[in-house]
């Protein structure tokens, strides 16, 4: 449930999108829980062990917007989410490079910027594509590995 703004409409589309990400030949899901970011892994819910109930993950938030107005003084909104992915695995190094038979963010990586870079949510949304703008390493150790994932779209709102 959402309030039916465009940010939540739009974080929930990048979770649904995310939560039918598959790969290989047998169609496997990619990740065990994608959805909004409500604060699942929190200090407050032990950190570490939430982590390994939700692994492999992808966590979407709204970031920032920044704004300009264009020639007609139309509002242009540029609209920033991070999607969080993590992987966990029981060999070190394997959650972030993967092996023949485990994903790894890597891969993960890959699939996420596959699936969203330049695609459109379609419906009722009134945005441009999502663009990705780059990422950063937020957890590393030898057998749990995330990164947060940066994708941007605009949204024109044309002046009175």
């Amino acid at each position: 449930m959402n309030d039916g703004g465009l940010i939540a409409k739009l974080e929930q589309w990048l979770a649904d999108t995310l939560k039918a990400l598959t790969y290989g030949d047998d169609d496997v899901l990619v990740f065990k829980t994608a959805e909004v970011w409500r604060h699942q892994i929190a200090a407050t819910t032990s950190g570490a062990e939430a982590f390994t109930r939700f692994v492999p993950f992808a966590f979407v938030s709204y970031q920032s917007a920044d704004a300009a107005r264009e020639g007609d003084y139309d509002l242009r909104q540029v609209i920033e989410f991070a999607i969080l992915i993590g992987v966990e695995s029981t060999t070190d190094g394997i959650a972030r490079a993967g092996d023949a038979t485990h994903l790894g963010t890597s891969l993960i990586r890959d699939l996420v910027i596959a699936a969203l870079d330049r695609t459109h949510p379609g419906g009722d949304l009134t945005c441009d594509e999502f663009y990705y703008t780059g990422e950063m390493e937020v957890f590393d150790m030898p057998r749990r590995h995330a990164i947060e994932m940066h994708f941007e779209c605009s949204q024109m709102t044309p002046a009175n």
